[in-house]
């Protein structure tokens, strides 16, 4: 078994919560049929799911390069941030993991989680050792178009391993 400990670094913070068998596209099946694939089902609960409390919009004009002028945080601004360019938000989760060491957090976009116009960044990162705000990204993938985030939409899922 690994041992995790999570705090709350700031006010404002992720939402983390174990992921749901739930997804919408799912419930728009015929019958809701793909509930009854077993393996897609089990894979949508594994790890635990980062949400945000309130909505974040934003749009990328479709250049991508090192400025972050590109991107406009429209709603959210206190947990998503343009600064690190190439059409990508970022956020502060506000969240720092603690855990034994040779273990690691997986950072991945949340299993059978459609969302149109971003694509959240897979990451690993050593939480034996580094001691700060848990990092994720995403990237934008639709140019012109407002894309708004709903508030405890699940956007990143985060898996312990053991390294």
């Amino acid at each position: 078994m690994i041992k995790i400990e999570a705090y709350k670094n700031n006010n404002f913070h992720a939402e983390i919560k174990q992921l749901s068998i739930k997804r919408n596209w799912m419930d728009d099946t015929w019958n809701s049929h793909a509930y009854h694939c077993f393996p897609i089902s089990l894979t949508n609960q594994m790890g635990w799911g980062l949400s945000f409390p309130e909505d974040i919009s934003f749009i990328w004009d479709g250049i991508s390069d090192s400025s972050p002028e590109h991107v406009k945080i429209l709603k959210g601004s206190k947990y998503a941030y343009s600064g690190r360019a190439n059409a990508t938000v970022s956020f502060n989760t506000g969240i720092m993991f603690k855990t034994e060491k040779n273990t690691s957090l997986l950072t991945m976009p949340t299993p059978n989680q459609i969302l149109d116009g971003i694509m959240p960044f897979t990451t690993i990162i050593s939480t034996s050792f580094f001691w700060g705000e848990l990092p994720c990204a995403l990237r934008v993938t639709r140019p012109n178009v407002e894309i708004t985030i709903k508030a405890n939409t699940s956007i990143f899922s985060v898996f312990p391993i053991n390294l």
